[in-house]
């Protein structure tokens, strides 16, 4: 999977979709003023996109367990967009719970979130809903497994710094170009369910050109 493409397509379904921020000027950040169902599926695939790009430098770097950690951020952000987009444009109690309380995160008001957050079975039930006979992709932990596979035997070390094996290194890619297709399978729903056919066309194309798009 082209990383780079992946980027390119994510930004066009952005910008299609949400535009750009605005800056406030008192605060010194940039955020989007409409609070919407929409924005938060979006940025929730901007940052699965972003963790895909973490995964890849970690994973030539030999650096597996965190690595294996970010992979669980990006199925999670999966899973969000299935739960916020499933019924759209019309939403449901914990899809309105769960955007107003992702705003609430703000840079100044972090510490003072007030709603509480949906519940992730609920979450991750929307996504079995959605992707139900469709692509679906795994769930990986660091555990103590995870953690026991960089111990070095003979150097007796846990390559704190980084597995230094081009072997293990190009084995773990799999997971890296697995998490890269479930981020354009995602942006394929946004683009749809939103009706962006020009974005959801050339990423469909661009699922085809890797031989991972079956239509349904």
């Amino acid at each position: 999977m082209n990383l780079n493409q992946l980027c390119i397509l994510v930004e066009s379904l952005r910008k299609n979709a949400i535009g750009e921020p605005k800056k406030i000027e008192e605060k010194q950040v940039y955020e989007y003023h409409d609070h919407t169902v929409k924005v938060v599926a979006v940025l929730k695939l901007i940052r699965a996109a972003h963790g895909v790009n973490a995964m890849n430098l970690l994973c030539r770097s030999g650096l597996f367990i965190d690595c294996g950690a970010i992979i669980r951020c990006v199925n999670d952000c999966m899973e969000e967009i299935y739960f916020l987009l499933e019924t759209f444009p019309t939403t449901s109690a914990n899809v309105n719970q769960f955007v107003k309380s992702f705003f609430e995160s703000t840079i100044d008001g972090y510490l003072s979130i007030e709603t509480p957050t949906v519940p992730r079975n609920k979450i991750r039930s929307a996504m079995v809903r959605v992707l139900r006979g469709r692509h679906d992709g795994g769930y990986v932990h660091a555990d103590y497994a995870h953690i026991m596979e960089v111990y070095n035997g003979k150097a007796c070390d846990f390559n704190l710094a980084g597995v230094p094996s081009t072997q293990q290194r190009q084995i773990r890619m799999e997971h890296i170009e697995v998490a890269a297709k479930a981020v354009l399978y995602a942006a394929a729903f946004i683009a749809h369910t939103l009706e962006l056919k020009d974005v959801y066309h050339a990423i469909v194309q661009a699922l085809r050109d890797e031989g991972a798009f079956n239509a349904e």
